[in-house]
């Protein structure tokens, strides 16, 4: 009986002949006196049947890529459109976001707050309440001279009109007196929005 062998067979490694670009030439010349023209051709043929069949695998690919797109766009194309709101609705909204009449003592405490946070003192003020025709809402013009660093100034304006959502900046006027002055004075117009005062 044959001895079994347990271990895994040794592999020899594959050697390439020393003479084989030699022989590859040689090969080569000898194709070419047999085919000449016609296996250089054949080879060309072949090539470009290579080259068109990439080619369409690509196409292929892409067409696949802007159906699944195509299709996409129908199904999205297929929804019902949503319902825009209507006028009446939209301004249902707006007089539901504003503040009521009763508010605006407070609401200009807070644009008071603000000043004093940024660095700007107000010194006097004026009121005046613009009726609106035809409308539910009051325009409450608040009039502001005030003098304190540009910076600070623009600092009260950004931050007033964050920290009250219907505060609307009508205007502002600047003058310093000197080219070398820090401080400039102001004049401030904002305007407030608020619900009417509700009939008794």
């Amino acid at each position: 009986m044959a001895a079994i062998k347990t271990g895994a067979a040794q592999k020899s490694p594959v050697r390439l002949p020393s003479n084989l670009g030699a022989r590859l030439g040689w090969q080569a010349r000898r194709l070419w006196r047999r085919g000449g023209w016609t296996a250089a051709a054949g080879l060309a043929a072949l090539a470009l049947a290579l080259l068109a069949q990439q080619q369409s695998q690509g196409l292929l690919a892409r067409q696949r890529l802007v159906a699944g797109e195509l299709a996409a766009a129908v199904r999205l194309a297929a929804l019902p459109a949503p319902a825009l709101p209507d006028e009446a609705d939209g301004m249902a909204a707006f007089y539901a976001y504003l503040p009521a009449h009763d508010a605006i003592p407070e609401r200009l405490k807070d644009l008071v707050e603000v000043a004093q946070k940024s660095g700007v003192t107000l010194i006097k003020a004026e009121y005046k309440p613009q009726q609106e025709n035809n409308a539910a809402f009051l325009r409450y013009q608040i009039t502001l001279p005030v003098k304190a660093e540009y910076a600070n100034i623009q600092t009260f304006l950004v931050n007033a009109l964050q920290a009250l959502p219907t505060l609307t900046l009508e205007s502002v006027i600047f003058k310093r007196e000197q080219i070398e002055s820090a401080e400039v004075e102001a004049r401030i117009q904002f305007v407030l929005l608020v619900k009417k005062e509700p009939r008794r």
